[in-house]
């Protein structure tokens, strides 16, 4: 939701609340302030303005009403700007190339990327599961520096960091034949 839309909600839900407070004060017995408030608004000089304002907040009800119900589109990143048209990647797909870039370094058994776009590039988080026999360091420098030279060399995208957190350690299951 945008800062529109959420000027809109802030104006909304205001509007809203006031609303439903004088309506609280009206039930609870205090009617004089709302029956002389309601005298004044209804005055032929405000109908237009009353029109005017019930048509604005059908509006701005169901704008909010859509851009809730509205389903948000997949981030891409801007690879490359040509002659004939951009060239756009999800980001899925670059958490796809980044999953099977670590899946096959040796040791490791489980891996789940994610992708944050920055203006420098991309940035990745990496997720992994790996056998108890490795070194991690080495093989976290070692993912980090193929991962950023696969997501540049597939996808022409810099990548500015890539994180490595080893979040299990998975012993290798006996192979029964």
């Amino acid at each position: 939701m945008g800062p529109f839309d959420r000027g809109i909600l802030i104006l909304y839900s205001f509007t809203l609340t006031l609303f439903f407070l004088a309506l609280g004060i009206f039930l609870a017995g205090w009617s004089g302030p709302v029956l002389r408030l309601w005298q004044e608004v209804k005055a032929p000089a405000y109908q237009e303005i009353l029109w005017i304002l019930l048509v604005l907040y059908i509006i701005m009800g169901l704008r909010l009403l859509w851009r809730t119900l509205k389903p948000e589109r997949k981030k891409q990143a801007v690879v490359h700007e040509g002659g004939m048209g951009q060239v756009r990647v999800s980001l899925a797909a670059i958490e796809a190339l980044a999953e099977k870039t670590v899946a096959a370094v040796p040791g490791i058994k489980e891996v789940k990327a994610k992708v944050v776009s920055s203006p420098q590039g991309v940035a990745l988080d990496l997720k992994l599961s790996a056998a108890p026999d490795i070194n991690i360091p080495a093989v976290s420098e070692d993912i980090q520096r193929e991962v950023k030279d696969s997501i540049y060399n597939v996808v022409g995208l810099a990548v500015s960091e890539v994180r490595v957190a080893v979040e299990s350690l998975i012993a290798a299951k006996p192979r029964v034949e």
